[in-house]
Formats: C-alpha cells, sequence, structure tokens
C-alpha cells in the first residue's frame, strides 16, 4: 500500500530491523508455545534458572522526571476525536493504543500513525457536529504514550523477502522515526506501554530494538521508556525479570486483568474441567486478579519502577447524571488500587477521569508510591486460582452481545465498542468469546440459576435470535451471527475475532 508514511527510508529501516531481530522473535514465540504447554501439564513455577535476578540487590534507572506522576491515564484509540479528547481531559497522560483499541488492517494503522505524527506536530484537529474545529488546548499538560502492537502481530504494509513485516517493528519504527525527537523536546522521552510481553527473553528483544533505534536514529540512551502490560501468566511470573532485561529503558508494569483472564482460559479449559463465571463476576477482588495487583506493587516498588493499577471501561454517569452498571464497583476498586500502593491507574473513558484522581489524591499525597515497599506473599499457585461465582442468563446474553456489537462495529470500519453500560477492547472483546466457548465446550458449563445447560443448538439459538434483534435480518446480520457461532462451536480455542 502506498502512503506519504512508508518511504524508502522506512522501508529500509524496518526491512532492517527484520533482518536482525526475525529470527529472534521467531525463536521467542516458539518458545513462548513450549512454556504455555508446560503450564498446561500443572509446572506453574517461577524459572530456576533466573532465580539470582530475582534474589539480587538492584534497581531500575531512574524514572525521568517528566514520567513521574502518573495518577491517572487515559487509554483511548487512534482517531483525531479520540486523540484530541483524551489530550484535554486532564489525565496525566493518553495512551493511544493500536492494538486493543484501533482497527489492525493496513489503511486503518497508516491513518492511525499519520494522526500522532500530526499530534506531536501540534497540527492535529477535527470538525465536530456544530462545524466547529476542535485542537488539543495548548495549555495542556498531557503526555502522549503510545501502545505498538504485540510481537505475534505482522503488517502486510511492508514486506521483507515476500512476508509480512512484525507489527511491532512496523509499528515501533513510525512512531520514533517520525516523532522521538520532538517528543524527547516536548516531554522528555518516547513513553511505551507494551502488550503480550512473555517473559524476560521477550523483553529482552524490545530493549535490542530500542538500542537499535537510538543508533539509527542518533538519540540518547534511555530515550525511549516501556511500561509492560502483565497480560499473561507467564509475563507475571517473570515480573522481576522483565524489569532487569529492559533495564534502563524499564518504566514499569501495569496491569490487564481482561487479557490476563484470557490466557488463564486457554491455559487451562478442557471439556471435563471447572469453567469460570460470567465476566460480572470476575472483578479486582477475585483472588487471582488480587494477587497480581499486590504482587506487581511488591516487584515494582523494589525495583523502584511504577505500578499502574487496571484499565477501568465503566462508562460514566448518563446525561441525566444516571449511573451505569458496575460504576460503584469502579469508583472501589480505583481507591483500593490507591490505598494499597499502585502510583496511577488507567481508565478507558475521559469522564472517568476525574473521578479516579479523587481517590487517587486522597490516598496518594506525593507523585507516586515507590517508597512504599509491600511484602510479597504471593505464591504461584495464586496466579492461577480460578475465579469463582455463578453463569447467569443475563451473563449469557450479555456476552453474546457484546461480541455482536463488536463484529458489528467493525463491519462499519469502526473500533470503538461501548455495550452494556461500559466500553470494550479487544482484550474485552477476546474474553467474551472465550467464556462462551469454554461454557459450551466444558460438562460444567451450565447457568448456575436455571440448571439450564449451555450446549451447542442453545449457544447457536441464542446467537441467531440476538443477532436479529440487534442487527436485523439482514446479510451483514447473517454474516456476523455464522462468524460467531462458528468461533464457539470450534473444537479448539478460536482465533482472535478481530483480526
Amino acid at each position: 500500500m502506498e502512503d506519504r508514511v512508508i518511504t524508502g527510508e522506512l522501508v529500509k529501516l524496518v526491512q532492517d530491523m527484520a533482518h536482525r531481530f526475525g529470527e529472534e522473535r521467531s525463536r521467542l514465540l516458539e518458545a513462548r508455545g513450549q512454556r504455555r504447554e508446560l503450564f498446561r501439564q500443572g509446572q506453574v513455577e517461577r524459572l530456576e534458572e533466573t532465580a539470582h535476578i530475582r534474589q539480587a540487590v538492584w534497581k531500575v534507572d531512574p524514572v525521568p522526571a517528566e514520567l513521574l506522576e502518573r495518577r491517572v491515564e487515559l487509554l483511548g484509540g487512534c482517531s483525531k476525536q479520540e486523540i484530541i479528547e483524551g489530550m484535554n481531559c486532564g489525565a496525566k497522560s493518553y495512551i493511544a493504543d493500536l492494538w486493543g483499541l484501533t482497527l489492525g488492517d493496513p489503511a486503518s494503522i497508516l491513518k492511525a500513525h499519520r494522526n500522532l505524527e500530526r499530534l506531536v506536530d501540534g497540527q492535529l484537529h477535527y470538525v465536530d457536529g456544530h462545524g466547529e474545529r476542535v485542537r488539543v488546548n495548548p495549555a495542556s499538560t498531557t503526555r502522549i504514550l503510545f501502545a505498538p502492537r504485540p510481537l505475534l502481530a505482522t503488517e502486510p504494509s511492508v514486506r521483507d523477502q515476500g512476508a509480512p513485516v512484525p507489527a511491532s517493528f512496523f509499528d515501533l519504527a513510525v512512531f520514533a522515526s517520525y516523532n522521538a525527537v520532538k517528543l524527547r523536546v516536548r516531554q522528555g522521552g518516547v513513553y511505551l506501554y507494551l502488550h503480550g510481553v512473555h517473559g524476560h527473553g521477550e523483553a529482552r528483544l524490545w530493549k535490542r530494538l530500542f538500542e537499535y533505534l537510538e543508533e539509527s536514529l542518533g538519540l540518547p540512551r534511555g530515550t525511549f521508556r516501556a511500561t509492560v502490560f502483565l497480560d499473561s501468566l507467564a509475563g507475571a511470573l517473570e515480573a522481576d525479570e522483565i524489569l532487569f532485561e529492559l533495564d534502563h529503558y524499564s518504566a514499569g508494569l501495569a496491569l490487564d486483568p481482561q487479557q490476563y483472564v484470557v490466557d488463564h482460559i486457554l491455559l487451562f479449559s478442557a471439556p471435563d474441567r471447572a469453567v469460570l463465571p460470567d465476566r460480572e463476576h470476575i472483578g479486582l477482588n477475585q483472588h487471582i486478579l488480587r494477587s497480581l495487583s499486590l504482587m506487581a506493587i511488591s516487584v515494582c516498588h523494589k525495583r523502584q519502577a511504577h505500578a499502574i493499577g487496571a484499565p477501568a471501561f465503566t462508562l460514566p454517569p448518563d446525561e441525566r447524571g444516571r449511573t451505569r452498571t458496575g460504576w460503584l464497583e469502579m469508583i472501589a476498586d480505583k481507591e483500593r488500587e490507591a490505598v494499597d500502593g499502585h502510583d496511577g491507574t488507567i481508565v478507558a473513558h475521559p469522564g472517568l477521569v476525574n473521578p479516579a484522581m479523587t481517590e487517587f489524591n486522597k490516598s496518594m499525597p506525593r507523585s507516586h508510591q515507590m517508597y512504599y515497599e509491600r511484602p510479597d506473599r504471593s505464591k504461584p499457585s495464586d496466579l492461577v486460582q480460578r475465579p469463582t461465582g455463578t453463569i447467569t442468563t443475563e451473563g449469557l446474553v450479555g456476552a453474546i452481545r457484546t461480541v455482536l456489537a463488536a463484529l458489528a462495529a467493525r463491519e462499519q470500519g469502526s473500533a470503538k465498542v461501548e455495550h452494556g453500560g461500559r466500553s470494550h477492547d479487544r482484550g474485552s472483546i477476546r474474553l467474551s468469546t472465550l467464556l462462551l466457548w469454554s461454557w459450551t465446550r466444558s460438562s460444567h458449563g451450565i447457568v448456575t440459576d436455571t440448571g439450564l445447560e449451555i450446549h451447542d443448538e442453545l449457544i447457536s439459538y441464542l446467537i441467531k435470535k440476538e443477532a436479529g434483534k440487534m442487527l436485523g435480518r439482514t446479510e451483514a446480520g447473517t454474516r456476523t451471527a455464522a462468524m460467531l457461532i462458528a468461533a464457539i462451536l470450534s473444537p479448539t480455542p478460536p482465533n482472535d475475532l478481530l483480526n
């Protein structure tokens, strides 16, 4: 695809990255699969060969002064309106997410990169419903953080030896080439969030990518600072090692509970195994997620890195002031994160910034809480303890509606999904899909209050029924329903429906 972003110089840079690091990426992805197989066999332990790193006394490079205050960060997509509203809402940072909240087709990815370039150049604007041109407030002090696609994804806009290049290489090269020098002046560095880092080997690869780009683009060492989402069991068990490998590129760890639970389902689902409850019962106070949160705080503060709390996806009160389902739970979650010792948190709607800020202001008088070192008493078994609760009829139907809404939005060229009183990212859609799949496949998939067995015929009927209600009896509605039915009835875990 031809685009002004993809210059000959950029293509050469990305292809060079693929030549240098492509084989290492492939080996790491293969090793990832091998370790996941050990987890499935019940070998859930921290690595013996890296015990010396966990036991040693060391700290990451000091967090830059420009990144020290991270009380509330807003997670969003890369459309013009999302970026501008994110930069104007009062959050400490806006996280432009190219994976969880952006469509993955080449045209959408390139458009996102162009929008981010214009933002950094001060040229981004959109026209609102009243015909007014809206720009970023010149007085805004909000930083821009960037979340590239993970190592597993590929990008067909640039090819190397006939194959698509790794999407993470492409995103990092484009963002750094166009924005790194300006961001060093504006906010002290290039600040990133990394999805899907399954251990220290993958963290080391990211470090090597940063080093290569700094050398290639003439940037000082440490220009890049990355916060890693804990979104897999492997990543959680190697939290110390990930910080150690990133070293002077580390900015801390953040929680991604939805993707973490997705990882749990993918690892530990079987027809004869107990299933998880519906998603309304998988809250941050469940033992598995509470253990992950406290462990992250302990590890990060021991190493003098930020521990960032979990994203909140609840929608704010409507125009009449009526609160949505989960509002009070969201407030309680933010209060608990601040009291426990997190250095900041993430929200996914501008209307949540002030409520979350209020909770952290009450409990975090300084710019961070790295001075508070919480002892880590978690065991590997705590990080895989199955969430408990019921499967309700509302939870079953709600999961179906959530996935249908996301697939319909994608058909219309939109990555934004607001449904059931909350917004949804890729991890949320994946969680609903895999819950439906696991319930249908397992002999324990039974609606708790009625005793109704969730089987193939029932799930197919419900999907068709809800698709008819939401999308009408149209070709698109029929196609969407068929896609979801095929995924749920798959004998193996279905692929990500948003790919």
